[in-house]
């Protein structure tokens, strides 16, 4: 009987608008629900719904505080999405890497085999090209001299030009040693990490057997 009354004063409060006015129905601080035609200012930014003019919900406007909530939720969601696809990524290339190390090795053995071979051909490169620097070097130091006792204005342009290319040529040739450094360093915690890897797989094939 009291849904019924409840019901009925709706509809009549409804009823009283204007077919113009807009009706809300809003909540107080008491969790009473109430039906008008404006928001109070007070509550304007607690969220509301808009009715039709037959009673029913036109639109929903949130509250500050929930729609907050929906961001966070969202936001929170996207970073443990990509959390996620990093994590498979890495799963893949995980299981990429132990399939290549029981594909490519027989034993540990062979893998430091192989390993020593390509820590050779870095120390290959990297001799020749501070080879190739020293010789550049002393070039660069006969030319300056040459320079210093040159008194001809031609001749100092033309050695000048010689210096300014023996000059980009040492920073290449320090450049490519640098970088060949870096990539022997790399190479050593790729040999350390995969030897460390491959002799669990080992292990894990022989507990199976």
């Amino acid at each position: 009987m009291n849904k019924l009354l409840i019901i009925s004063s709706v509809l009549i409060c409804i009823s009283s608008f204007s077919a113009n006015a807009g009706l809300y129905r809003w909540v107080d601080a008491n969790g009473k629900v109430h039906y008008s035609d404006k928001v109070p200012q007070a509550r304007s930014q607690h969220g509301h719904v808009v009715l039709n003019s037959n009673g029913t919900k036109k639109e929903e406007i949130i509250s500050a505080k929930k729609r907050k909530e929906i961001n966070d939720s969202k936001s929170l969601l996207k970073t443990q999405q990509k959390e996620q696809i990093e994590k498979d990524k890495k799963q893949a290339l995980d299981d990429l890497r132990d399939t290549q190390l029981l594909n490519m090795f027989t034993s540990t053995n062979e893998l430091k085999k192989i390993y020593n071979s390509k820590f050779e051909m870095t120390d290959e490169s990297i001799n020749l090209l501070k080879a190739r620097h020293r010789s550049q070097t002393r070039k660069l130091d006969k030319l300056e001299r040459q320079y210093e006792r040159s008194k001809n204005a031609l001749s100092k342009e033309a050695l000048t030009k010689k210096i300014d290319d023996l000059l980009d040529n040492l920073k290449v040739y320090q450049q490519a040693i640098t970088e060949n450094y870096v990539e022997k360093e790399k190479l050593k915690k790729e040999f350390e990490e995969n030897l460390v890897r491959f002799s669990e797989l080992l292990a894990m094939r022989q507990v199976k057997k």
